[in-house]
């Protein structure tokens, strides 16, 4: 979900090379540029790319995985970015007035395209650890949740499992 520009999709698709990727943005242009960085790496067969809002033109697909890098920073926080970063889309960037906004639309709706025992995993901004791990545990649909850390050492990724 938000897959941009492909970085996430392509990079999984070249280390897993049996895998079936499913690439989703609402961004038409963000999947030309996706499309164009899977042909550059030689995956483009092994992902579909899919226009929507979401899980909104899904209809009844599971997946084993649901990895996601979602606008996350918040409205207010937005203008005071670095002039490189504020390049980006607006709509890449904002994750709404608490930065939580699609955070809480893949965890409430997640589990509907979920197999049994599926995973969602979450790129999350340097201080959203204990806020996303909170949404997860009051849905009350995932079990194991964790965070994994970057090469910094701040928490980066939530992994959690549909229970």
């Amino acid at each position: 979900l938000c897959t941009g520009s492909g970085a996430i999709a392509v990079s999984l698709a070249k280390y897993l090379p049996n895998s079936q990727i499913t690439a989703i943005d609402i961004s038409n242009d963000a999947l030309k540029i996706a499309k164009k960085n899977a042909r550059t790496n030689n995956v483009e067969e092994q992902i579909t790319f899919i226009s929507s809002d979401m899980f909104t033109n899904l209809n009844e697909e599971k997946f084993d995985i649901i990895v996601s890098n979602p606008p996350y920073i918040k409205t207010e926080v937005i203008k005071n970015l670095d002039e490189q970063v504020k390049k980006e889309p607006h709509i890449a960037l904002d994750g709404g007035q608490d930065g939580l906004q699609f955070y809480r639309k893949i965890i409430k709706d997640g589990y509907k395209f979920l197999k049994y025992n599926g995973y969602i995993c979450l790129e999350i901004g340097f201080d959203q650890k204990i806020d996303v791990i909170e949404l997860i545990e009051n849905e009350e649909k995932y079990e194991n949740t964790y965070s994994k850390k970057d090469l910094y050492d701040n928490d980066r990724i939530i992994i959690t499992k549909l229970s």
